[in-house]
């Protein structure tokens, strides 16, 4: 009973700390909605850029165009070689007809149509080639090497660059947002150590009375402990409805854009709100105990 006693006394005094410092809780409060709030789209634009970046990687292969008029027993001893080499995981034989295919297809995806002419300077020359799946896009360079010397073999491409471009930008992405977060991060603990300081200090005359009829150090700190976390929890509510709202418009771009599975989609609010709710109360908790503390110890 005296605990349970203890952590009533601690919430309603906390939340009476709060509303006694209301324009500086509130203002706090609101720092921490905007940290969680770019949290929160850093979040979303990470995990659509890695999703997308895994969708790339899964199609990722290599293309090599082979000579023209080849016969089907080199184009089968070809296709044999490029099986066995290390990791590939499918070779697809794709002739010239299903090349032109291919081609009027992306035309048609663009609402144009392609138009060949008769004028033999401008006709363009589609090669038979086999198309090379990885089993993990490191490998690509190894079997583009592989074949490039290979005689049967026009021309090797590859998607690495593209890839190592699309890398370096997720990199960027998020190295900076990192950067800007833990900005706004100290920026959010610096305003929880002054909320509460200023709400000790307003009390001090209160705690001397506390400390001369003998409370312990626990007793005096929880109350503004829980006024810190009582900012960063409230914060942290207000930012996941935020992200709540905005959460069906999003949905349909991550999903058609980066590609995002729709199991990981079913899932992805609710860890968002489990994260946000985790670094709204570790704030208040870390900035108040470091401002109690500083004035305990004085």
């Amino acid at each position: 009973m005296g605990f349970l006693r203890f952590i009533g006394f601690s919430v309603i005094r906390a939340w009476q700390g709060f509303w006694r410092n209301a324009m500086m809780s509130l203002a706090t409060t609101a720092t921490v909605v905007l940290m969680l709030v770019l949290l929160s789209g850093l979040y979303i634009v990470i995990t659509g850029l890695n999703s997308g970046l895994s969708f790339i990687e899964s199609k990722v292969g290599v293309t090599a165009e082979l000579r023209d008029n080849l016969s089907p027993a080199s184009r089968d001893g070809l296709i044999a070689d490029a099986k066995a080499l290390p990791g590939v995981k499918s070779v697809d034989y794709v002739s010239p007809a299903d090349a032109m295919e291919r081609l009027k297809e992306v035309y048609q995806s663009r609402g144009q149509t392609l138009d060949l002419g008769n004028d033999p300077e401008h006709r363009i020359t589609i090669y038979a080639s086999i198309e090379i799946q990885l089993t993990d896009p490191t490998f690509g360079e190894s079997v583009a090497a592989a074949l490039r010397d290979r005689p049967e073999v026009v021309q090797i491409t590859t998607k690495q660059d593209e890839l190592a471009k699309l890398v370096g930008v997720i990199n960027l992405v998020r190295t900076v947002g990192l950067i800007a977060i833990a900005l706004v991060g100290l920026t959010v603990l610096f305003m929880i150590v002054n909320t509460i300081r200023i709400a000790v200090y307003s009390r001090s005359g209160e705690i001397e009375i506390m400390r001369l009829v003998g409370a312990s150090d626990s007793f005096i700190r929880w109350p503004f402990i829980l006024e810190g976390i009582l900012c960063g929890l409230i914060g942290a509510l207000i930012a996941i409805g935020l992200v709540a709202v905005v959460w069906d418009p999003i949905q349909p771009v991550m999903y058609d854009v980066f590609k995002l599975p729709t199991v990981v989609g079913a899932r992805f609010l609710a860890t968002l709100s489990a994260l946000l709710l985790a670094i709204g109360f570790a704030v208040g908790a870390i900035g108040s105990w470091i401002s109690v503390r500083s004035y305990l110890s004085a």
